[in-house]
């Protein structure tokens, strides 16, 4: 069978479960390095299969040569059985793979419908883009996803995890069967993960393949249904996800027993390091301030790991914004360093005290795009 775009060599089909898709001695280098080595991974229709292991165990470079990213690559990626070989993504779009990244895709000036249809855009005699036919099938598409999002509405003014439907229903309009998602929900509320889990639910349940990156075992545990792990660019394991549990998987991805982690050292108590106190924070809106965060207080140690948790809006990443200086607005309270007593105005002023922020939406506030890797 040949495919558009890309190399047909042989039929590859075994024997037992059906396989939409599979990858099979895999290797990749850049230079020196061994990103992956003999890596193989099968996917079966109507399945999720977490992909999961440490930074740097290669799932995003294996999942970058299964969409077309890289070409250059040893081992087989068979669709259906046949060997494939694609030249780039269109390629690998044509076979029916689309891949979410972790950074979205998205044109923030352009509308839902916009988005959805980029370069595929519905025109008129062949000149002119038919807005209207693109919006009556971006919401058509939408409704079939239980997405309700206006197709009119400009993506940049979207939340992220509305953003992220954006990108499933552009995966989709491409008749995609196979749909890979890199950490969907790094920065998404417990809520709208649930939403999104429904519509993963759904995609599966029609039939669409899923390979679903991410480093939540408990997520990835209730959602999908076998799992491979990676570690150090090398396959470790494949299985049904009925059959291990957290402690099993954990193991695979770090390469020890967790019972046998027993060096770990606890912060130590006593004086704080960073101490707030009655920490509150107040933005303007039209009418009036408006009071974001009040009366929060806390004691951090040196060591430790403080988690602030919280639903969508409660104000977590606010406390975050007020004590690194970036919040805006109006702020009171106390915050002391090593036990002095600070003003932090600003980022700049933060940096100089020792306080670093890794900002929620780290693509548009964590980083300058247009810089060179020194620079940021």
């Amino acid at each position: 069978m040949q495919r558009a775009g890309s190399i047909t060599t042989e039929d590859v089909t075994a024997d037992g479960p059906t396989v939409v898709l599979s990858a099979t001695g895999i290797s990749k280098r850049f230079g020196g390095i061994t990103a992956l080595s003999d890596v193989s991974l099968d996917l079966r229709p109507g399945e999720v299969h977490a992909l999961m292991g440490e930074n740097g165990a290669g799932k995003s470079t294996l999942m970058k040569i299964l969409s077309g990213v890289y070409t250059d690559y040893e081992g087989t990626v068979a669709i259906d059985g046949q060997a494939v070989r694609f030249a780039g993504v269109r390629d690998a779009e044509d076979a029916g793979i689309a891949i979410i990244h972790q950074e979205l895709n998205l044109v923030p000036e352009l509308s839902v419908a916009d988005n959805i249809f980029l370069g595929r855009e519905k025109l008129i005699a062949g000149l002119v883009v038919d807005r209207k036919a693109s919006s009556r099938a971006a919401k058509a598409l939408l409704q079939r996803l239980g997405i309700e999002l206006d197709p009119e509405a400009r993506v940049g003014r979207l939340r992220v995890g509305e953003q992220q439907l954006v990108e499933i229903a552009k995966a989709l309009s491409k008749s995609a069967r196979i749909l890979i998602m890199d950490e969907p929900t790094s920065a998404l509320s417990p809520a709208e993960c649930e939403r999104l889990f429904r519509i993963i639910r759904q995609l599966a349940a029609s039939g669409v393949a899923i390979v679903y990156i991410s480093h939540r075992i408990d997520e990835v545990m209730h959602l999908a249904s076998r799992v491979t792990v990676l570690r150090d660019g090398r396959h470790v394991l494949t299985n049904d996800m009925a059959a291990l549990n957290e402690d099993a998987i954990i193991s695979a991805m770090v390469g020890r027993d967790l019972m046998a982690s027993s060096d770990h050292q606890r912060g130590p108590g006593g004086k704080a390091v960073l101490a707030v106190r009655d920490l509150s924070l107040s933005k303007p809106d039209r009418h009036g301030w408006r009071s974001v965060i009040e009366g929060v207080s806390f004691d951090l140690s040196a060591g430790e790991i403080l988690g602030i948790g919280g639903l969508l809006g409660s104000g977590r990443t606010e406390i975050l914004e007020a004590i690194f200086g970036s919040g805006g607005g109006r702020t009171g309270g106390e915050i002391k360093l090593d036990g002095a007593p600070v003003e932090i105005g600003s980022p700049r002023e933060a940096r100089r005290l020792g306080i670093a922020l890794v900002t929620e939406d780290r693509k548009t506030q964590g980083l300058h795009l247009t810089a060179s890797i020194t620079d940021n």
